[in-house]
């Protein structure tokens, strides 16, 4: 089983420059201790004035003095100067200075946990910020009281102020404070289990931390990246992220650092089951947090350690640890810990047979767990609850926690979380590079001026010393430098426009990588439609048309998703069978869901609304569970609109679409017909009978039978109804064709003007009846490549075929 592991995410705290030698530290706090006795020895001899000035300068002086104890883990100390420094302060009135000194109280009893006076000082130094209109101090106060609430478990308010604080810092301009509001922002996404916006907000850090070349913000960045790759089970990436941490950290000698990366590398092997590297990897990050004095640090290493142990089914020496854990976490009010403990408590009892102990931790645990929204704990609790009811013989509540457990565990891991991880990082690397190529063209461009100018420096000299004796071949040089030198603008200008294109053509390529993605493999869709083609020809690189398959088993629907016969809105052409509505049709295999799709305008835009309508046709089955084609583009309609209306624009863009639902019947069944549920936003379905011999067939052979679709499209749309579900029933060599516009609305022939029209594209399909299947499509292209000849093509072409 695996257990819940802690990953220690870093919140990036504004501070002043860290000494890196302990020695150091406390030769600067001897002198810093000495500069205050000479203020005292001094005061006497200082007029009112420059009393004043004295005053202000010790609390200047005291706060340096409180910074560096508190990173000595001297509290009591640096809370004794801190009343002195705020005395003080508040004797002269110096506001700055009391708002520094609250804020660092406030950092005082944070770093102890002491939270509600931690907040209190914060606050109350916002407010002073606030009045004396100092925005960074404000933006640095909205940032610790977020930390505090994030630690609290409180994600709404820790976002809140963190929001605010990334708000004035991006107004000022403070870059390094940009960069970690964004990392602090990931860290909550991350303990809400929201890895996309957490992966995009780290990168968004990273990027920056690079720019200006902050290592500490780098290393943090990457153990926070490989935090979301060990969530989606990326082991290899992780250890990636989490290797180059280490390697930063022990660069700039950063020992907290050093600790988390070993915890998160131990992390790795502990889910690959590498029980001597994991402890050994602990163990290193619990003897440096104890060395340092982190607490919370200590805490994890130690829940670590003793799942190790559990796995390796020492059981006392597991509970040692996880006591010891759970006792620094409660003393810290460390809620996400305390609910990693309550887990690992009750997973070890279950082991040990103490069901009522191993109950009472477990359900606790999930109570903390739900309190704090934290989706990844709930669903390690429901898995504990699974081995605690299956060893009490308590199957019903084991199936449901299964069933729980399931649910929590798609939602932290699946292919589609896995693709978008999986596109952030690629449109991470594809900035990066793209910054690198500006910043050596740009290097180059100033090379290039700077040889100009030295140019033009030289000639300019070689001019004026031959001004007096060549006056005329002056004025003849001077026409052939202006003439040079248009040519040279002609030429940069040309060149310019050149670079330009390719980077726009480059991005648009790399557009098509991200496209061409979410179209089923060829490969599937001759798996599943044997007998098939795809014309597929955009127009530019990127296209608004695109193809979309899904495949369902019948026995994974429920039962109502069916729907009911009396309540749809179905018509029936071709033999039709009774409605399956009701219940499942034990003849139905399994059910092919294939269409063509035709999103407004062609190229990058018609590109972006492909994506968004491909991602509401995956929602609408693998979501919301439907399989019925009217219902399909309902909820698809729905999906899009809902999209569209997010913004302050109204956007009416939309989709065609020509969705069939193929059911396979079973082994039992087949030579009965096939029975196909087809509906369409202003497209049409096409059947092409090549065998009929029944004379009451309403389609003979040689014939095309259209079912016209809804005349509305996917989209906004005035008079927008129900749309509706049409049942055919097909025989063995029946053809299937759905299309968008693009190939009827060509214009070629021998004039060049000649529209295409569907009537001839009718009349073609009818053509290549006799020829095998699978060729269709090959001759398809090439009879419009030879209809258009010289000819641009206008608009996108997606032709699909199916026989029976």
């Amino acid at each position: 089983m695996k257990k819940l592991l802690l990953l220690l995410p870093f919140i990036v705290m504004l501070s002043v420059a860290e000494v890196s030698a302990q020695k150091q530290g406390q030769e600067l706090i001897d002198s810093l201790q000495t500069a205050l006795n000479n203020y005292d020895a001094k005061r006497t001899e200082l007029n009112k004035i420059s009393y004043d000035i004295s005053d202000s300068l010790k609390v200047n002086t005291l706060l340096f003095l409180i910074q560096n104890l508190t990173k000595t883990g001297d509290f009591t100390k640096a809370k004794n100067y801190a009343d002195d420094a705020l005395a003080i302060a508040k004797k002269i009135n110096f506001k700055k200075g009391i708002g520094r000194v609250y804020y660092n109280i406030g950092n005082i009893y944070a770093d102890q946990d002491n939270y509600p006076e931690a907040l209190k000082n914060d606050f109350a130094a916002l407010k002073i910020k606030e009045e004396i209109g100092d925005k960074k101090g404000v933006a640095s106060c909205y940032n610790n009281i977020g930390i505090i609430y994030k630690d609290q478990c409180n994600y709404p308010d820790a976002l809140k102020n963190h929001f605010a604080a990334l708000k004035i810092r991006k107004e000022i301009g403070e870059k390094k404070g940009i960069a970690s509001s964004y990392s602090n922002i990931g860290i909550i996404y991350m303990s809400q289990g929201n890895y996309l916006d957490a992966l995009n907000n780290y990168f968004a850090a990273l990027k920056i931390f690079e720019e200006i070349g902050e290592k500490k913000g780098i290393a943090v960045s990457n153990i926070n990246i490989g935090n979301i790759y060990i969530s989606q089970e990326n082991y290899s990436d992780a250890l990636k992220n989490y290797f180059a941490a280490l390697k930063i950290y022990e660069e700039i000698e950063d020992k907290r650092g050093i600790a988390n990366s070993y915890n998160n590398i131990g992390n790795i092997y502990n889910q690959e089951r590498n029980c001597p590297n994991a402890l050994e990897n602990y163990f290193a990050a619990l003897k440096i947090n104890e060395e340092v004095g982190d607490k919370k640090g200590i805490a994890n290493a130690l829940n670590n350690i003793g799942n190790i142990y559990a796995y390796q089914h020492n059981y006392p020496d597991a509970l040692k640890n996880d006591f010891a854990a759970f006792k620094i976490f409660e003393e810290m009010g460390d809620k996400i810990g305390i609910a990693a403990s309550y887990c690992n408590l009750g997973n070890v009892n279950t082991k040990l047979k103490k069901y009522t102990e191993a109950k009472k931790y477990l359900k606790d645990g999930l109570s903390l767990s739900k309190e704090i929204g934290s989706n990844y704990a709930i669903k390690d609790i429901y898995n504990g609850l699974i081995d605690l009811d299956s060893a009490t013989g308590n199957w019903k509540d084991a199936y449901l926690h299964y069933k729980l457990y399931i649910l929590y565990q798609d939602s932290l891991v699946n292919e589609e979380n896995t693709k978008k991880t999986v596109q952030a990082q690629m449109n991470y690397e594809f900035d990066k590079k793209e910054a690198a190529t500006k910043a050596e063209q740009d290097k180059k461009d100033a090379v290039a001026k700077q040889e100009k100018q030295k140019q033009k420096l030289i000639t300019y000299s070689i001019s004026a010393g031959l001004f007096l004796v060549m006056l005329l071949a002056l004025f003849i040089f001077r026409s052939y430098r202006q003439k040079q030198k248009a040519n040279l603008i002609i030429t940069k200008q040309k060149e310019e426009v050149e670079e330009k294109n390719r980077q726009i053509t480059d991005s648009i390529t790399y557009a098509l990588r991200i496209q061409t993605a979410i179209l089923p493999p060829t490969k599937l869709v001759k798996q599943y439609l044997n007998d098939s083609f795809i014309l597929y020809k955009p127009k530019d690189i990127v296209a608004g048309d695109f193809y979309w398959m899904e495949t369902v088993q019948c026995a994974d629907v429920p039962m109502n998703q069916f729907g009911d016969e009396e309540n749809s809105n179905t018509s029936t052409h071709l033999h039709t069978t009774p409605s399956v509505h009701r219940h499942i049709d034990k003849s139905t295999n399994q059910i092919i869901l294939f269409a063509a799709c035709d999103c407004t305008g062609h190229g990058v835009s018609g590109a972006m609304v492909s994506v968004m309508c491909h991602n509401a046709l995956n929602r609408a089955v693998k979501e919301f569970g439907l399989i019925q084609p009217a219902a399909i583009l309902d909820k698809v309609d729905e999906l899009v609109i809902e999209n569209f209306s997010k913004g302050e624009d109204d956007v009416k863009d939309g989709m065609d679409i020509s969705l069939c639902a193929l059911h396979l019947p079973s082994p039992l069944e087949r030579g009965k017909g096939v029975r196909l549920e087809w509906a369409g936003a202003n497209s049409p379905l096409w059947i092409v009978r090549n065998n009929s011999s029944n004379k009451k067939d309403s389609l003979a052979k040689g014939e095309v039978l259209e079912t016209k679709a809804d005349k509305q499209p996917i989209g906004k749309f005035e008079g927008v109804h129900a749309f509706t579900n049409h049942e055919l029933t097909l025989q063995g060599g029946d053809s299937i064709y759905i299309f968008s516009d693009g190939y009827a609305d060509q214009f070629g022939g021998e004039t060049g003007k000649k529209k295409l029209t569907r009537k001839r594209f009718r009349e073609l399909l009818l053509s290549m009846q006799q020829i095998p299947f699978a060729e269709q499509g090959k001759e398809l292209d090439k009879f419009m490549s030879t209809y258009l000849g010289s000819n641009e093509q206008i608009d996108d072409i997606l032709v699909m075929g199916v026989r029976v």
